[in-house]
């Protein structure tokens, strides 16, 4: 080192050797010299990193990577089941507005003219054979909930126009009312499971109106996602209200009020539960079935052998009425299904007779007539 400052001395004091230099130019000369023959030793260390310093460095960036990844999925996850729980509640509460303005609208529930859901000897399914429609038309109906009979408003034509699957050719019976079934099903392949809600009937038109030249349209999913599981508690449906459903769809009929119960679920998440009321301005007191009356007259009397059938629930009360000259006259009120009259009025009177049945605070349509002349 001291060798290496003598020289650094010698080179600033040199003399000019006959050159004609400046001072400045003198001193870079012996500056670039010093330089180029005596050139500082580089330190090893900071020519860059080893190998092992590397692979540390490696290793620390991919466990930053990696616990950052974790927390970035976990976040997107919970994003995810975030907006699956606002989907299902959306989807269900759609499909339960549309439910009740259908149930709103009807007159008839899980009832029609001749038969009235008990949820015992007569279920849903004998309603609907009682109309006259094939079970097959439903296609693969599970368990029934409602049946509906919604009035169509429009007034059928006598041949439907160009364009509608009967044109040219009458309406498709019946003409004047629409008929709905709910039922709750094991999901299609292309639905959320586990379970769909499933519609069979006409399909409104966007005014919520009806065209009563369009054919009915089986398993037209209302809305997928169901629960498969029983809601529980079972919902609470008192007498003389019947309850018909099951997973996540039930639905407690009391004449024209409905009380409605879903349960939405995507897989092993439990999305969201409604409960609520829906009532028909249609069928406050007409969703009972009507009895059918028929009579027998004796021979050579005025007496008259009445009997009527009922295909209602128990704690019916019958209430018979006789119509002669325009006057109307309550002949008997009870739970029996028959009875005896005498022809009242005048010879050449007639007498026509009909039944109602009375549950609660629900009555039912009139019978049939039946007439004999005094």
């Amino acid at each position: 080192m001291r060798n290496i400052l003598a020289k650094i001395s010698s080179f600033l004091c040199l003399k000019s050797d006959g050159f004609k230099i400046s001072g400045w130019q003198k001193k870079w000369f012996q500056l670039s010299n010093f330089v180029r023959h005596y050139r500082l030793p580089i330190n090893k260390s900071s020519s860059g990193m080893t190998l092992v310093e590397l692979m540390v460095a490696i290793i620390i960036s991919a466990m930053v990577i990696i616990v950052a990844s974790s927390a970035l999925v976990n976040l997107l996850t919970v994003n995810q089941k975030a907006a699956a729980k606002i989907e299902r509640r959306i989807d269900l509460s759609r499909a339960f507005d549309f439910m009740s303005y259908e149930i709103r609208t009807s007159r008839r529930i899980n009832s029609s003219a001749t038969a009235v859901a008990d949820g015992t000897n007569t279920l849903i399914e004998n309603v609907v054979t009682s109309t006259g429609l094939n079970l097959s038309d439903l296609g693969s109906y599970g368990t029934m909930v409602l049946y509906l009979e919604i009035p169509i408003i429009d007034n059928p034509p006598t041949t439907c126009p160009v364009g509608s699957p009967h044109a040219g050719l009458p309406p498709p019976t019946p003409t004047d009312y629409d008929q709905v079934i709910y039922d709750i099903r094991p999901n299609p392949s292309s639905w959320l499971s586990p379970r769909i809600i499933s519609r069979y009937g006409r399909i409104p038109r966007s005014d919520g109106t009806i065209d009563p030249c369009e054919d009915p349209v089986s398993s037209d999913v209302l809305v997928d996602s169901i629960s498969d599981r029983d809601i529980t508690p079972t919902p609470n449906c008192t007498t003389p209200g019947v309850l018909s459903g099951g997973g996540g769809f039930y639905a407690c009929v009391n004449g024209g009020l409905v009380d409605l119960y879903m349960q939405s679920k995507l897989g092993d998440l439990k999305t969201h539960n409604l409960a609520s009321k829906a009532f028909s301005r249609l069928s406050t007191n007409n969703t009972l079935a009507a009895p059918v009356l028929s009579g027998t007259r004796q021979t050579g009397t005025n007496n008259l052998n009445l009997s009527w059938t009922w295909t209602g629930s128990n704690g019916v009360t019958f209430k018979l009425y006789r119509v002669v000259a325009g006057a109307t006259t309550e002949v008997y009120s009870g739970a029996n299904l028959s009875l005896t009259d005498t022809l009242a009025g005048n010879s050449g009177d007639a007498n026509c007779y009909s039944v109602i049945a009375t549950v609660g605070s629900y009555t039912s349509d009139y019978s049939n007539q039946v007439c004999e002349t005094r």
